[in-house]
């Protein structure tokens, strides 16, 4: 029986994905299905994110590094005049086939992290969602280009709506 060399590489691939995967179970390389039935490498959004980010206010800063385990690092921090204050920080982490956002927030949860779980994922945008946390319900990174992300969150507000609040950010260093 003679197969046709398409589908012998997709075979190849498909076993190489799977001999990785059975190698261990908690493989952070491995490809998986997002909300949006999209199979991609899910790191791919965060390695653009790795880097030194500036506010449109230009005293606030984001710095996203990645660990030698595929995870992720940001310290959010703020400069005024020669002194550098630390606002938040998070880690990104696969857990039961889902993506983690896990941050800290100066002054805020008595000191606690709080977790949100990958909603949306894909090469240019991830969102991480919490329904029940007061505020934000959820977290998105949306990178424009090389060197621009539109972030956002949103929660609920005192008028039974919801709020949206934008951090637009410029690379500064990578």
């Amino acid at each position: 029986m003679k197969l046709n060399k398409s589908f012998t590489h997709f075979l190849a691939v498909l076993l190489l994905v799977t001999a990785c995967n059975s190698e261990s179970g908690n493989n952070k390389n491995s490809i998986v299905e997002t909300s949006d039935t999209a199979l991609i490498a899910p790191e791919l959004i965060f390695d653009k994110l790795v880097g030194t980010w500036q506010n449109e206010d230009g005293k606030s800063f984001e710095r996203w590094t990645k660990n030698l385990d595929n995870t992720f690092n940001s310290v959010a921090f703020s400069i005024k005049n020669a002194d550098t204050s630390w606002n938040e920080q998070a880690q990104i982490y696969p857990e039961n086939n889902q993506w983690v956002f896990e941050n800290t927030v100066k002054g805020q949860n008595d000191g606690k992290s709080v977790k949100f779980l990958s909603s949306i994922l894909n090469e240019t945008t991830v969102q991480f969602s919490n329904p029940a946390h007061d505020f934000p319900t959820d977290i998105n990174y949306t990178i424009t280009d090389a060197n621009t992300i539109n972030a956002f969150i949103i929660g609920p507000n005192n008028k039974g709506g919801k709020d949206t609040i934008s951090f637009n950010y410029s690379r500064v260093k990578q």
